[in-house]
């Protein structure tokens, strides 16, 4: 953790060259990554760095700058190199520092660090890599063959201070296994991958079973074939379905709406996803990969209201971007060293429905089971959605033949006004996390 008396004196000297307000934060972060393949240690590595990053404002104006030279002189320099920078830019007068008694209430305390976590040493983690590598392929005679096992573990510390006093300080800590197995069939190969990533050692699941997850879902794209072009009814599974929503979250932040880059832009009050859904950025939960006590400004992190009923309710807003659209301001500023507050979520989570994906394709009878897609298919602006996709075309609840080459298609807003079904597969422990969920139709381009 980097001492905030180190930043406050960065500050400080940021004052004495002529700064009439600022803010300064430093990152420190310790990590351990492994990776082996066909059980033989491929990499090991063990880094640890930090950096600091300074806003400073002359009036109006300002500049940010970042170093990882920690000795005081040096933080001097960047100090008045900072504020002579800040001298050139133009004016924006909508952006500030949070005032002291906008900060006044103080943070929720989380637990979000695990010294279990931060104690894990390089073998313990090449242990549990393998385990996860052989796990796939024990799983089946189709799979002799891998791209590897990883594991990670680290800790990482955030001081955020302001030129007025104000001190916030968080340490997290991350551990996470991966596996990419190869299938072969008849001369064709097929490879996917699984992971699993938590906060907490004793939450992260059994590496064998990471492993063979990630055999299974290897294993059920051999003999994929296109199929003809049509209309369907399309249940994401829950991986892609958590891209899409991750997609709409994008088209709900504040800057995106400033710009008007995003189709949402004038959906306040509005209809934007299926009425009974409801979506909530949280930042307070317990252990959560995306929690924080406090956003990239400082404020004290609250939940934020995103859409209700299907809804739009909010954006995502920083300080600057709130005042910009005259929108609620969401506490929802990210923050890195190299530059302004950005915007940015942390957990929203579309909830569960009761039923099992095999449950759901017995309900539509025919349809497409989308597994994964290619490249980045929605069209913010545009409110479009065309994407590469592979998956399993399924008839009277049955899975048919496993389908690649393909192309879904539609207009996002009633793709997501159009979500029919949720299943019960929700995964918590992501950022922007969507059980599976039915679209009712989709237009689908195959072969032909």
């Amino acid at each position: 953790m980097i001492d905030a008396t180190l930043l406050s004196d960065l500050l400080g000297h940021a004052r004495a060259a002529g700064a009439t307000d600022g803010d300064a934060i430093g990152v420190h972060g310790v990590s351990t990554e492994v990776r082996v393949r066909m059980g033989q240690v491929e990499t090991s590595t063990r880094s640890e760095g930090h950096d600091v990053g300074l806003r400073v404002f002359v009036g109006d104006r300002s500049a940010m700058v970042s170093t990882n030279d920690l000795r005081p002189a040096a933080l001097r320099e960047l100090a008045e190199a900072a504020v002579a920078a800040a001298k050139h830019m133009d004016p924006d007068a909508e952006s500030r520092v949070a005032r002291n008694e906008e900060l006044a209430e103080a943070p929720i305390a989380l637990e979000l660090h695990d010294p279990a976590v931060a104690a894990m040493s390089a073998p313990q983690l090449i242990e549990l890599a393998r385990a996860a590598e052989a796990a796939a392929l024990d799983a089946d005679p189709r799979i002799s063959n891998s791209e590897g096992g990883e594991a990670s573990a680290g800790e990482n510390g955030v001081t955020f201070v302001t030129m007025g006093g104000v001190v916030r300080q968080r340490t997290t800590s991350s551990v996470g296994v991966v596996a990419v197995p190869i299938a072969a069939q008849d001369g064709a190969m097929e490879v996917d991958w699984w992971y699993a990533s938590r906060r907490r050692r004793q939450d992260l699941p059994d590496p064998s079973s990471i492993g063979r997850e990630a055999a299974r879902r290897t294993l059920r794209r051999l003999g994929a074939r296109s199929m003809a072009s049509c209309a369907l009814p399309v249940l994401f599974e829950a991986p892609v379905a958590s891209r899409i929503l991750a997609d709409f979250v994008s088209g709900l932040s504040g800057e995106r709406v400033a710009r008007k880059s995003s189709y949402l832009a004038d959906q306040l009050g509005k209809p934007v996803i299926a009425a009974d859904i409801d979506l909530l950025d949280d930042p307070l939960l317990p252990w959560g990969v995306a929690s924080r006590p406090f956003d990239g400004e400082g404020f004290a992190s609250r939940r934020h209201p995103l859409v209700q009923g299907g809804i739009l309710q909010n954006f995502l807003t920083n300080l600057r971007t709130a005042k910009r659209i005259g929108c609620t301001h969401g506490r929802n500023a990210s923050r890195g060293v190299g530059g302004a507050p950005g915007v940015g979520p942390t957990h929203v989570h579309m909830a569960a429905g009761t039923r099992s994906v095999a449950d759901l394709m017995q309900e539509i009878g025919t349809g497409l089971l989308v597994t994964s897609t290619m490249g980045h298919g929605t069209d913010l602006i545009r409110g479009s959605f065309s994407q590469g996709a592979t998956g399993i075309y399924f008839e009277n609840g049955e899975p048919q033949y496993p389908v690649s080459e393909i192309t879904v298609a539609g207009d996002f807003g009633d793709l997501l006004r159009g979500i029919t079904h949720r299943a019960d597969d929700l995964d918590p422990h992501r950022g922007v996390s969507a059980p599976s969920f039915v679209v009712e139709k989709l237009t689908i381009a195959g072969a032909g």
